[in-house]
């Protein structure tokens, strides 16, 4: 693909794209200076992949997920675990969203609406495991259960949403 293609077709996905992202970040980041920071870098290397002459087949749902690798990033370099309390923050789980979709497409929003009707600690325990990466064990330390507990309460939410999300009973449920 020559340059100029390379340009058309970014700026097509650019326009069609940006306002959706950044009401995205919008809603995921503290303050206007960051999102902004944030989109320019998603948007960067989207165009450094398409110029390498990747294709990508949905360019939409691909920055999308950059966008969320890029919030999950800015809250783990920003993270004080001293001092924030992860049942306030609105986060990322990419991993617990990936086994989600791996049989269907659920958007991001689906999948934290189901987990945010879960209890307190269920969700904590989501939060903390699979945004923050912590192990059950440290997760279970923190929260100051047995990990056994952690352990069945995190598998038991994410077999809840799957089985809901899958047989769409998602929306007359959550």
């Amino acid at each position: 693909m020559s340059e100029n293609q390379i340009n058309r077709e970014f700026e097509k996905v650019y326009y069609n794209c940006y306002d959706y992202i950044y009401k995205y970040l919008l809603r995921k980041l503290s303050n206007r200076e960051t999102v902004e920071d944030v989109i320019q870098s998603v948007f960067l290397k989207y165009y450094q992949v398409v110029s390498e002459g990747k294709r990508i087949l949905n360019p939409k749902h691909y920055i999308l997920r950059m966008a969320k690798y890029a919030v999950a990033d800015f809250y783990r370099s920003h993270r004080n675990e001293e001092t924030r309390d992860i049942s306030e923050i609105e986060i990322i789980d990419e991993r617990a969203l990936n086994m989600l979709e791996r049989d269907t497409t659920f958007t991001y929003e689906e999948i934290m609406s189901a987990v945010e009707k879960a209890d307190k600690v269920t969700y904590q325990i989501f939060v903390m495991h699979f945004q923050y990466g912590y192990t059950i064990e440290k997760t279970a330390k923190m929260l100051k259960i047995p990990q056994s507990t952690a352990k069945s309460k995190l598998y038991r939410e994410l077999k809840r949403i799957k089985e809901k999300l899958k047989e769409g009973a998602f929306y007359e449920s959550v």
